[in-house]
């Protein structure tokens, strides 16, 4: 099991990014990061023996990064057709659902994307998953902000009318932003997706593989369940891989 995990190309010094996107990752009290998805990362790395830094970056840097550079790592990435062949996969770590918030004083009502599309302005992040798949949906008000606080306080300040984030964060993040979650809701769903670590595509497989080992081991002996139910308790531990739908 030791040599498995520990070939030579396994110590070639990765990039680990990641962004502020709670409870995933985030920067703690200490500024260092933290979260669900940061202590996947460290555990892989404990167990592989290695001790590259995590850094956190704005989203559209760290996929730019990762989309030109091998040996860089991106989490949590969700995984969609049109990735699936720019980037090497180890996972899935979690499983969400992509949502539209509103605060409840709006009173807002939207049973689908057609819907949606008659908002005044819905905010989400650049180059995030969802901003893609909705644009491709011919959607024209999307306002785009570089991280996720933005949308928290332009909803706050009523300069857009709803966000785009997960079932498991957006609370999290209204609650970062000294925001109310009880003040807001959900006004609809629209995807189910799962997320990833994502390796550049032209890293060393066995690099991708000795990573993939030492996530299959973590979900064997309970560390990955124990680190879910301390970060997102109302996630459920993610299914076998399963080819993107969108």
């Amino acid at each position: 099991l030791s040599s498995l995990f520990s070939p030579p190309s396994v110590a070639q010094n990765l990039q680990i990014m990641t962004e502020q996107d709670p409870p995933y990752s985030f920067a703690g009290e200490d500024g260092k990061p933290t979260g669900y998805g940061v202590e996947v990362v460290e555990e892989i790395q404990r167990r592989l023996k290695t001790n590259d830094p995590i850094s956190i970056r704005p989203w559209i840097r760290a996929y730019a990064t990762i989309s030109r550079n091998p040996n860089v790592v991106v989490f949590t990435m969700s995984r969609t057709k049109e990735r699936e062949p720019l980037f090497q996969w180890v996972g899935p770590i979690i499983e969400n659902d992509w949502v539209i918030v509103g605060k409840k004083s709006s009173r807002l009502k939207i049973a689908s994307l057609e819907d949606a599309k008659k908002l005044g302005k819905i905010g989400v992040v650049k180059d995030y998953a969802w901003d893609v798949y909705l644009t491709s949906q011919g959607f024209h008000n999307l306002d785009r902000v570089p991280e996720y606080p933005a949308n928290v306080r332009k909803t706050k300040l009523g300069r857009i009318q709803a966000f785009v984030s997960s079932n498991l964060s957006y609370q999290q993040q209204l609650t970062e932003q000294m925001e109310n979650p009880e003040d807001y809701k959900i006004l609809m769903k629209f995807n189910s997706v799962q997320m990833y670590i994502a390796h550049s595509k032209d890293t060393d497989k066995a690099i991708v593989e000795a990573w993939q080992s030492a996530f299959e081991s973590m979900k064997s002996d309970g560390t990955l369940a124990k680190l879910l139910a301390r970060w997102i308790p109302q996630a459920q531990l993610p299914g076998p891989a399963k080819a993107a739908s969108f």
